[in-house]
């Protein structure tokens, strides 16, 4: 009977932990998004962003909220997930503090073609290291050499929507997970 109270008390222990571990995790996003808002309202007050580059900055950062929010829309942020969203938080911080050597871009096209290479040098990376067989490699930069076409295809007309950004990052998703998981075992 001692055994069950302290299993279950155990356990209600662990489930807290973990809640408290994802809760942490979002709220650490919340207030990193919180504070780049105040970094480009102050950028735009001291002029150090020109209008155009402040919309800019601000608009990514409205991707990076509506991003966060679609992804824990089930209450959990996977660490794919929260490594994304960091990544654009900083990579956009660079673009308000550092616009020198990162120039203001949107992300839609920047982070499409950041991942392209990003994923280029994971596949090279896993041949290189042998978690990656030359066949599995194969497939995979056939997949990023599919990908990469769609996305010059969609982008032909200039016109890039949410809606297809969302289908890349859906095919560029399935490879990370593969080599992911080849990576892990």
């Amino acid at each position: 009977m001692k055994q069950r109270i302290l299993l279950s008390v155990s356990a209600i222990v662990i489930v807290l932990i973990f809640a408290a571990g994802a809760f942490a995790v979002t709220s650490g996003i919340d207030a990193k998004i919180a504070e780049q808002q105040k970094l480009i309202d102050k950028a735009v007050s001291s002029k150090s962003l020109t209008k155009d580059e402040a919309k800019i900055v601000q608009e990514n950062l409205n991707r990076i909220k509506e991003r966060k929010k679609a992804a824990s829309a089930d209450k959990k942020l996977n660490e794919l997930e929260q490594g994304s969203i960091q990544n654009m938080l900083d990579r956009n911080n660079r673009m308000i503090t550092d616009k020198t050597n990162n120039p203001v871009r949107p992300f839609y096209r920047a982070e499409i073609q950041y991942r392209f290479e990003k994923q280029q040098k994971r596949i090279d990376a896993g041949v290189k290291s042998g978690t990656l067989t030359k066949q599995e490699a194969a497939v995979l930069q056939e997949n990023l050499s599919k990908a990469k076409a769609k996305y010059e295809a969609l982008n032909k007309d200039g016109k890039f929507t949410r809606a297809e950004e969302e289908k890349m990052h859906e095919l560029l998703d399935k490879d990370y997970q593969i080599i992911e998981k080849k990576k892990h075992n």
